[in-house]
């Protein structure tokens, strides 16, 4: 019985840590810097053009 609870821990545990870090990716992907050095138009980007 305890094996068994501690398996649905551990499964929690992973899902948890896996949607922590793919949540960390997509803020981290929005407020990177990236879009003002892509190559292009000077000083705009898909926010001020599109």
């Amino acid at each position: 019985m305890d094996n068994s609870l501690l398996v649905q821990y551990l499964i929690i545990a992973v899902i948890v840590v896996i949607a922590a870090y793919s949540l960390f990716k997509v803020i981290a992907k929005n407020f990177s810097s990236n879009k003002f050095k892509k190559k292009g138009k000077p000083g705009c980007d898909s926010d001020c053009c599109g």
